[in-house]
């Protein structure tokens, strides 16, 4: 039997990448089908290429991803910043925070509570596993190997970890892009006035009134400077002392890259049409490779971790609906407090960007947050859960 993919060269790799968002959106607009109003085209767009790689159509890991990935995510965030008026978005940030410490708060607890309930299938050391997992989920990937490197956490647990990690995500990220859908009830729960949700909606229309009709120059001069800003960010960061795991260069970079979108946003380069979509193509590629480097292959292995880490998310979900009754927030600011936390810095100008563009310097905002806080929280995840072995 042959393992290699069926399409395993840049090209071919990259035909697959870019033809299944063009497949799924124009099925969306031609068909109007209303699976689509439950199931968005992006969900679509995520999804299937986690099939295509599991069924070895195209790698789980090909170099291409790690190129695309390395600028994709800072181009996005510096283009769709030339659209935001930082000044009124910053104005709300404070309730996002608010709800992502009290979801961060509900991923510590929910540890305890999945390992008490599932601690009699569980392999030996895996308070250290949980440990790292709250981390993660709190702060990124690099909160993880901190946790589990002060947790001395076994490298087998270190590997059902990052598998439980990504496939619980995979499940996540749908429902906190499907939640936009929900909004009408949701508001109604949390008592948050339309007055409030449109104070930043406003403030981004006015933003936007510029011309749709998009020029090759403009195109040109946005990844011009959209490169330019990636690159000084990177040269800057190399120079500033890190403090690993939570300010690595790569902390910094995103950091600087989203001060220096912030401070364009001010020049007239604000005014150059075509952020939006030039934007929208480079996140919709980047989460087709998302999708793709999904391995499901050794699940069966860790079935009841799997389980814990589901009932974790679940408790994780219910604290962030209590906290934005709780600060009287929408939907979409929910989701991106909660996905800044679970995603990080990554996935959430994603799913901010999705639910509505005005939050994408929130969610980045809040994802660092979330950097902070993941070290303390998984090593008190790891103690709390240790008490119950």
């Amino acid at each position: 039997m042959n393992s290699e993919p069926l399409f395993d060269d840049l090209i071919g790799v990259m035909a697959v990448i870019t033809m299944v968002p063009v497949f799924f959106l124009w099925l969306e607009r031609k068909t109007r089908w209303k699976i689509f109003d439950f199931l968005p085209a992006i969900i679509w767009i995520f999804l299937t290429p986690i099939l295509l790689s599991n069924l070895n159509v195209i790698p789980h890991s090909s170099p291409i991803y790690t190129t695309f990935r390395s600028f994709a995510v800072p181009m996005f965030i510096v283009l769709m910043l030339l659209d935001i008026n930082i000044r009124e978005a910053m104005k709300v940030a404070w309730r996002g925070a608010a709800v992502l410490v009290m979801g961060s708060v509900g991923i510590v607890l929910g540890a305890v509570v999945a390992f008490y309930i599932f601690r009699s299938g569980l392999p030996p050391d895996s308070w250290s596993g949980f440990g790292a997992l709250a981390g993660s989920w709190i702060g990124g990937t690099g909160n993880l190997a901190a946790v589990a490197e002060s947790l001395d956490t076994p490298g087998e647990m270190v590997g059902i970890v990052v598998l439980v990690d990504n496939f619980v995500y995979v499940l996540y990220f749908p429902l906190i892009l499907s939640c936009k859908r929900w909004a009408k009830p949701f508001n109604r729960f949390t008592r948050v006035s339309q007055e409030e949700i449109d104070h930043i909606s406003q403030a981004t229309a006015e933003v936007e009134k510029k011309t749709h009709e998009v020029h090759f120059r403009d195109a040109l001069t946005l990844l011009g400077f959209g490169f330019a800003t990636i690159l000084t960010a990177n040269v800057v960061a190399g120079f500033i002392p890190a403090l690993p795991p939570v300010l690595t260069e790569r902390t910094w970079a995103i950091l600087l890259v989203t001060t220096f979108g912030i401070a364009l946003s001010a020049t007239p380069l604000r005014n150059v049409p075509g952020t939006e979509p030039i934007a929208m193509t480079f996140v919709y590629i980047y989460m087709t490779m998302i999708g793709a480097q999904a391995d499901l292959s050794n699940i069966g292995g860790a079935q009841w971790f799997l389980a814990a880490g589901v009932l974790m998310i679940l408790i994780h979900f219910v604290f962030i609906i209590a906290g934005a009754r709780l600060f009287r927030i929408d939907v979409s600011m929910a989701a991106v407090a909660s996905v800044s936390a679970v995603g990080g810095a990554a996935s959430a100008p994603v799913a901010a960007g999705y639910h509505r563009e005005e939050l994408v310097p929130i969610s980045i905002m809040l994802a660092l947050l979330g950097y902070g806080l993941g070290n303390y929280l998984g090593v008190a995840t790891a103690y709390l859960t240790h008490l119950l072995v």
